[in-house]
């Protein structure tokens, strides 16, 4: 059984939280909340992803692998994975189809004609500097390895002349890269190792040069799974698999200290249940992120990115949430029951 820290790092952590709680709690139902039908009855480990504003549902097991069924579950991912794509306007299931990807980049550019289509041959995931036609990717050592030396480092890519122009040795790398919107710096999430699980590293390189700037080093760690700018670009939010949030000031180059200790990620004292993944709001003035209880107890919550402080949480499912993703005024959470949608407005004003 290979191990599971590489893309798949999140799925079966298990730890608790503590601390104190201010917030309000709202549970189903809700008439902000509703359900998308259509997709597969079961559980799923499902994740919700999304490529400018195109809607994707991945089942990151791989072709509608339920989950209650432990006879049918195989611990390595099984490529083909069964992908729904969604209408965000009409929450309808308008296509179904597999994919041996898992980002809905990648999904999308196989299915496209792009300029940077042909990356889905051989690539996983990439950023790209749109004004310069660079592609910041990770390509797999081997399509079937799914522990955490699956990537070998960053290629650096010319979309159009498809020149590698350089290769970031890094090892291991996690699944996460950031390119800053002033296309000046690229941050890469490295996957902690084994031997030493509390230490993680973000590595911060110009785009000019390609030369380290900086690394950035938190403890308590594991993998980031999601890193993602407010709109100027002077923060990065990061989710730490099951540990909490990590705030990258951007232009100091270091940890924003939220809550002590300040090298930890933070887990805004909720109990019992692990903070997965994230996303901002449209205004940036809110990250919601995806919560679970192993495979159960399954919402969403909304920290405040002004006030540094957790504000509401939203239970949704019995069962876990494992990612979450905003299109205009709504989120789209999945769980392993299926995905929720939930209006941003009519949410807030449950304050």
């Amino acid at each position: 059984m290979r191990k599971w820290k590489g893309m798949l790092c999140l799925m079966f952590m298990v730890t608790v939280g503590g601390g104190y709680l201010v917030h309000r709690v709202v549970s189903q139902p809700a008439s902000f909340i509703r359900k998308i039908d259509g997709l597969p009855t079961g559980q799923y480990w499902w994740l919700v992803d999304a490529y400018q504003g195109r809607l994707f549902v991945v089942d990151m097991m791989g072709n509608k692998i339920d989950i209650t069924d432990r006879n049918k579950l195989n611990l390595d991912p099984t490529p083909p994975f069964y992908v729904a794509r969604i209408n965000p306007d009409t929450e309808q299931v308008v296509e179904e189809f597999t994919s041996k990807h898992f980002r809905a980049i990648a999904i999308s550019a196989e299915r496209e004609n792009r300029p940077d289509s042909w990356l889905a041959e051989e690539f996983d995931y990439w950023v790209i500097d749109e004004q310069s036609k660079i592609a910041y990717a990770l390509k797999p050592i081997r399509q079937d390895e799914w522990s955490d030396e699956r990537y070998a480092g960053v290629y650096v890519i010319d979309i159009n002349t498809r020149q590698v122009k350089k290769f970031l040795e890094i090892s291991p790398v996690s699944f996460t890269l950031a390119l800053h919107p002033n296309r000046e710096k690229l941050y890469v999430m490295t996957q902690p190792k084994e031997a030493e699980v509390e230490t993680g590293e973000i590595r911060v390189y110009s785009t000019a040069s390609l030369d380290l700037l900086k690394t950035i080093t938190y403890l308590g760690g594991f993998c980031i799974l999601d890193a993602e700018f407010n709109q100027d670009g002077s923060r990065l939010f990061c989710s730490v698999e099951g540990r909490g949030i990590l705030v990258i000031d951007t232009i100091n180059g270091q940890l924003e200290h939220w809550e002590p200790p300040f090298d930890h990620p933070v887990d805004f004292g909720i109990e019992d249940r692990l903070i997965i993944r994230l996303t901002l709001s449209p205004d940036g003035q809110e990250i919601y992120v995806a919560l679970r209880e192993g495979e159960a107890r399954g919402g969403v919550a909304a920290i405040d990115t002004i006030q540094k402080k957790l504000v509401r949480i939203l239970d949704l499912s019995p069962t876990a949430c494992t990612s979450v993703v905003v299109i205009g005024e709504k989120l789209f959470a999945a769980c392993l029951d299926g995905v929720y949608v939930i209006d941003i407005p009519a949410w807030r004003n449950q304050r």
